[in-house]
């Protein structure tokens, strides 16, 4: 009888808790902020010049997972926004970077890249078509069945678009040439929203000078270095303005012009601003150099998010708002002083090592070129001469490895022959960060320390990101403050985000959950 009495205490106690739960509305707008290389060291290191209603306010109530990190190598932007946005890896979602090289022209094309569709205030043609997995925002367009308002709004289109998913309604990056913010014929009209805030900001002057003395700042430890000046007025101007603090006023600006400009938040169904801000060195300068640059970076964008909530409160009331702060997980290392300091180091040319390994494979097999292309650390192989030649193509790839194994500043070599099966951790981390659409036969890893040098056609882009732990935060609309300091895996994102939201989880997304 006891036993029956505690069962049916139970069962009214596990009731209440799920009515409890079932009681607490869903949020009316979803404000989802991705800040490209926003780190958590730093976040934390600048936080005296942070006021009340930005940063403090998202680390002080929200549920914060400082040591996240993603679980593939070669991690870029469009990379990592995908992984965000769909909860998976390149292996599954296709975006294995922002360019790959493409087989059948050999040429270097874009991961957002469609010729089916045209741009507006913009040539380049793109759309989310190569994204193969379904997002978070997709899954809040089926939930609502299609009365959710979807828009993303970043400085390039990539992001911008990766951010969005396949459903969203407006999609909006700044133009590398005009400097208009522009979209693509794939999202239909252009907002006259955005159109109107396109005519404000063309009349801004373009200049980036430190909110406060240089000796306000913290500086490293070291003296107070001058005052910068930035004016954009070259030939590259646009790409240089887009790595300072300025392009994150213009996301806000574009940001409020959406809020003030749209219903969004004003009905039952959950819609989603998606932003994607710049937290990098400037102009790929190395950080050492410009400590001044990054430290009123971040202390600008405490300014921008806190003047976003603030008006997402005036307008529609931070208790019917969530938001989601995360980053790319990656920084721009630029300069090469590791040999100044003898430390091992160094650079590999991928154009060398193509020409070195046609040389080496025609020893072998007949002269030949076997390798057709190679984009950063990636060797494709011309699959057709191979089967022309009758060879075995596992052969080539073996003798390949022998070789490329041999290269200084290479640390391993992998193809899709070694990753299958039940892989050790290590392995899995590398097969996450590959795609069969796109990747190449055959990629390197370079040892710590090492870059690889991007030849083009006037210059040679010397590439080094290093991976770097940084902040998941939820904030909001029944988000409890916690601060768990366990690695987070970045792709269980959007699994607490479809729980909060009450949707699905997008397709293929990990099974874990946050604790």
């Amino acid at each position: 009888m006891r036993i029956k009495s505690l069962l049916v205490l139970f069962l009214s106690c596990f009731s209440l808790h799920l009515s409890a739960q079932q009681e607490v509305a869903a949020p009316k707008l979803y404000l989802n902020i991705t800040v490209d290389q926003l780190r958590t060291d730093f976040l934390y290191e600048f936080s005296r010049f942070y006021g009340e209603g930005g940063f403090k306010r998202l680390l002080s109530e929200g549920r914060v997972y400082p040591n996240s990190y993603y679980e593939f190598e070669n991690i870029d932007r469009a990379s990592a926004i995908a992984a965000l946005s769909t909860g998976t890896n390149p292996y599954v979602n296709g975006i294995v970077g922002e360019r790959w090289l493409d087989r059948k022209t050999l040429r270097t094309i874009s991961c957002v890249e469609d010729k089916q569709y045209q741009g507006v205030y913009a040539i380049a043609p793109f759309a989310p078509t190569k994204l193969k997995a379904i997002t978070t925002t997709d899954e809040m367009k089926r939930a609502s069945r299609g009365k959710s308002i979807i828009c993303s709004i970043a400085p390039d289109e990539d992001a911008a678009i990766l951010a969005g998913g396949h459903a969203a309604d407006m999609v909006l990056w700044k133009n590398n040439s005009a400097g208009y913010w522009c979209s693509s014929t794939y999202y239909g009209l252009f907002p006259a929203w955005a159109a109107e805030a396109n005519k404000r900001l063309q009349g801004k002057p373009a200049k980036w000078v430190p909110m406060l003395k240089p000796e306000e700042y913290n500086n490293f430890g070291e003296a107070a270095p001058s005052p910068f000046y930035y004016a954009f007025d070259g030939k590259n101007k646009i790409y240089e303005y887009k790595t300072t603090a300025c392009i994150n006023d213009e996301v806000n600006e574009m940001a409020l012009a959406f809020i003030g400009g749209t219903e969004a938040g004003a009905d039952e169904f959950v819609d989603c601003l998606s932003l994607t801000y710049y937290a990098g060195n400037y102009n790929g300068a190395p950080m050492e150099e410009r400590p001044l640059e990054i430290q009123d970076m971040y202390l600008r964008l405490d300014r921008n998010i806190a003047t976003l909530l603030d008006e997402l409160d005036k307008k529609i009331g931070l208790d019917n708002v969530v938001v989601s702060l995360s980053s790319t997980g990656y920084v721009m290392e630029g300069g090469d002083d590791g040999a100044k300091y003898r430390l091992p180091s160094g650079t590999i040319y991928m154009d060398r090592v193509l020409a070195l390994m046609n040389v080496y494979l025609s020893s072998i097999f007949g002269k030949a070129d076997y390798v057709e292309g190679v984009h950063g650390t990636q060797l494709y192989l011309d699959t057709k001469l191979i089967e022309s030649k009758s060879l075995d193509k596992k052969e080539v790839v073996s003798r390949s490895i022998e070789f490329l194994k041999m290269l200084d500043g290479v640390e391993d070599v992998f193809t899709i022959y070694n990753l299958g099966g039940m892989l050790s951790p290590e392995l899995q981390y590398a097969k996450n960060g590959y795609n069969a659409n796109c990747s190449g036969d055959i990629w390197l890893r370079l040892m710590p320390g090492w870059r690889v040098a991007e030849v083009k056609l006037t210059s040679v882009d010397e590439v080094y990101r290093t991976p770097v732990m940084f902040p998941i935060v939820v904030y909001g609309k029944g988000v409890e403050h916690k601060v768990i300091e366990e690695l987070t895996p970045a792709n269980v994102l959007a699994a607490e985000m479809a729980r909060i939201l009450r949707t699905r989880r997008p397709n293929d997304n990990c099974l874990r959950i946050f604790k």
